[in-house]
């Protein structure tokens, strides 16, 4: 490529893409989908059916919902400019607090739903 200094001189300027490991010239680049935007709030609910979880709508449209052995407690108030829209949080014990993780309108909702999943699937208490 050519362009001109401040002074009006002609210079060449070589300009390189960067390198991907294991990509070549003309090879196949595999499709990516990126999370954005909120999503569908089914996929939560699909999950907290599958896996037995009880839950209650209040006359504001939120959802409270808690595991089987409710410890797990995950509230949906996608109406509520007060609260943020997603809230999970574990109940402490005597002697291990607990703890709450949110996320706002705009977090996507499968990152909601990995946190469930991987709560549910770990087997050390």
């Amino acid at each position: 490529m050519n362009a001109f200094d401040k002074e009006g001189v002609l210079m060449t300027v070589a300009v390189t893409a960067p390198t991907v490991p294991g990509l070549v010239p003309g090879g196949r680049v595999d499709h990516r989908t990126w999370l954005i935007g909120a999503g569908s709030p089914y996929l939560i609910s699909d999950f907290l059916a599958l896996h037995r979880w009880s839950w209650v709508l209040d006359p504001r449209g939120s959802i409270h919902a808690a595991s089987p052995d409710t410890r797990v407690y995950l509230g949906y108030a996608p109406d509520d400019p007060t609260v943020d829209t997603w809230t999970i949080a574990i109940t402490g014990t005597a002697h291990d607090p607990g703890w709450k993780a949110t996320f706002d309108r705009h977090t996507p909702v499968e990152l909601v739903l990995d946190l469930l999943t991987a709560m549910h699937t770990r087997t050390t208490r």
